[in-house]
């Protein structure tokens, strides 16, 4: 496929960002460091600060 501005331009005023992030989510799923945030954000919740 010939990538032309004109081919790039209409790609991007086609597409909406909440199209790209549900793209991202389905091929790429959730990423190592969100999975650790996730695992260790919910044991820092059950502690009380000084």
């Amino acid at each position: 496929m010939n990538l032309t501005n004109t081919v790039v331009k209409n790609a991007l005023e086609a597409i909406s960002f909440a199209d790209v992030e549900a793209w991202l989510a389905e091929v790429f799923g959730q990423s190592m460091l969100s999975k650790r945030k996730t695992l260790f954000s919910e044991l820092v919740d059950d502690t009380k600060t000084a």
